[in-house]
């Protein structure tokens, strides 16, 4: 067994529309123009940062959660990302951009773009796409071997975040050169559906690599050269035991990996319990709330306390990524009930401003793969 230092807690919350839970944009009575609204993401973005949470998560799809339902509208998760970098100061920003059928030139450029606009906050969910309708959306002919496929993708993103070496850019007045040539590194990659050849056309992300996130199992395997592709594994379990051993399944596999444990949020709010809270919404269009492998707290604040501080009490579990069933019944207890005794008890702490996200994890700054070899051949 492994050895862990034990920091705090890293906690995370997604922040899609009103709430994790498929049916709580339908049953808010919000219309859909202000589900999708800037001013409605900076405000509970700005609630979370505020509230002490360490990251934000940003869902994105292209087919609607509730099909035919306006409700189910969402804006690009990268953009709404990018939105909130600049009235946000500490909080980290992970959209969530899938793996599987969008160009790995484009998602490489947007993230290193979302981490320069960011100052080193930004992640990425690197998601799969099962089904037999996304192909047709991308206009892309269907991916059978999603494993694969995301292995070959986050490989080339994280090469061609390489690919300019971190003083690429001079800015020789002299001799009007805004860049050195050689320390801008050619990426030739052919996968089994697409190819790319590079290098990117932004500098390298301020983080050097922003952070990977990817639910266990979706990224087959190690990358090229037996390196870790992804940084921060999400798993889930049928109760908190089967989540700390996931956990621990994943840092005994890899040390340098962090665990954090996605769990379901039905708090007591606005005068009703969870469970009456949760009935509503399993009633509602889209059907009863799937559990996945998530954890789930149906109750009041006291229970989601302990369960909390039970993983944070847990060497392998390095954070949580909370799904609110509803933000704005969840959030506001959230921060008013849970997240401060926690923070009074030590087992977790605010985001730190100028910290970015990879120091908030305790992840290293990647040294820059091409930069390494030329050394070697130097």
């Amino acid at each position: 067994m492994t050895d862990f230092p034990h920091p705090p807690l890293v906690t995370g919350l997604d922040v899609d529309g009103a709430g994790a839970h498929p049916a709580a944009a339908a049953l808010s009575g919000l219309d859909p123009a202000d589900l999708v609204s800037g001013a409605r993401l900076a405000r509970a973005v700005r609630h979370a940062e505020h509230a002490g949470l360490t990251f934000v998560t940003f869902a994105d799809a292209a087919l609607p959660a509730v099909p035919g339902s306006p409700a189910s509208a969402r804006l690009d998760a990268v953009t709404r990302a990018a939105f909130v970098a600049r009235t946000t100061t500490a909080i980290g920003l992970v959209p969530e951009v899938p793996t599987t059928y969008p160009e790995p030139f484009h998602v490489a450029t947007q993230l290193a773009s979302l981490d320069l606009a960011a100052s080193g906050r930004a992640g990425w969910l690197a998601a799969v796409t099962p089904g037999d309708a996304a192909p047709a959306a991308y206009g892309r002919a269907p991916v059978a071997d999603l494993g694969r496929e995301a292995r070959d993708v986050v490989q080339v993103v994280r090469d061609l975040w390489d690919s300019w070496e971190d003083d690429a850019v001079i800015r020789d007045v002299a001799t009007g050169r805004y860049v050195d040539r050689d320390r801008i590194h050619r990426v030739d990659f052919a996968g089994e559906s697409f190819s790319v050849v590079g290098p990117l056309i932004t500098p390298r992300p301020p983080q050097g690599q922003p952070v990977v996130l990817a639910r266990a199992g979706d990224v087959a395997g190690p990358g090229r050269d037996g390196e870790r592709l992804v940084d921060v594994v999400l798993v889930g379990g049928e109760d908190a035991a089967g989540a700390r051993a996931a956990a621990r399944a994943v840092v005994d596999a890899d040390p340098g990996a962090r665990a954090v444990v996605e769990v379901q949020v039905v708090l007591d709010a606005v005068g009703r319990t969870g469970a009456d809270r949760l009935a509503e919404l399993d009633a509602g269009p889209a059907g009863p709330w799937a559990a996945g492998a998530a954890l789930r707290h149906v109750g009041p604040a006291a229970g989601l306390r302990a369960l909390l501080a039970e993983l944070a009490d847990d060497p392998a579990v390095a954070g949580v990524r909370l799904l609110a069933a509803s933000l704005d019944a969840d959030l506001p207890a959230l921060a008013r009930d849970v997240l401060p005794a926690l923070r009074a008890d030590r087992r977790t702490a605010p985001p730190r401003s100028g910290a970015t996200l990879r120091d908030h994890l305790g992840l290293a700054r990647p040294a820059n793969r091409f930069a390494g070899a030329a050394r070697a051949t130097a």
